[in-house]
């Protein structure tokens, strides 16, 4: 429920600036920045509820988690690999059936890939739902279920969001 309240209290009135219902200009501007904190709804909750039950040694056990870099060196090959090897296979497949390839400008300025890494992880994604959903939520899940049965729930849980938020044409612009 903390994941959702603190989410829907940025989206519902970026839904209702969309129609036009809500037309404050730095409010507005806020809502559709990047800085829009809604996203971080996982990690809030996950954050808030850790520290309930266990506190600032509790909060830092699960950012630990998060940035467990100690695997094997084998594992390290998908994580940079994998996501280029897929979207080169793509390319690759778009040449062969002859569909147009999108412009590649940022194979140009390879310093732009890293600030673009550096700009997903902290607002695009991880840093704002994995703590929250696999940190978090999943472990108390298979606490009481196996991992299949966690994570259908788990996915159920995320997947409400989208769906709920679909259900409206008032705010179907967040999707």
């Amino acid at each position: 429920m903390i994941t959702f309240v603190f989410t829907w209290i940025f989206w519902v009135p970026q839904a209702l600036a969309a129609q036009g219902l809500l037309t404050t200009s730095i409010l507005v501007d806020f809502l559709f920045s990047p800085l829009n904190p809604a996203p971080f709804g996982p990690l809030v909750a996950a954050l808030t509820l850790t520290y309930w039950s266990s506190r600032t040694r509790g909060v830092k056990e699960l950012l630990k988690r998060g940035v467990h870099y100690k695997v094997g060196k084998i594992w390290y090959i998908p994580t940079f690999f994998l996501f280029p090897a897929i979207t080169g296979g793509a390319l690759f497949l778009a040449i062969l059936s002859g569909d147009t390839i999108p412009e590649l400008s940022v194979l140009s300025n390879p310093l732009l890939i890293i600030g673009a890494f550096i700009y997903i992880f902290f607002l695009g994604g991880p840093l704002e739902e994995e703590f929250g959903w696999r940190g978090y939520a999943l472990d108390r899940l298979q606490a009481r279920f196996n991992a299949l049965l966690s994570s259908i729930m788990l996915g159920f849980m995320w997947v409400s969001g989208i769906y709920l938020c679909s259900s409206y044409p008032i705010c179907t612009h967040i999707i």
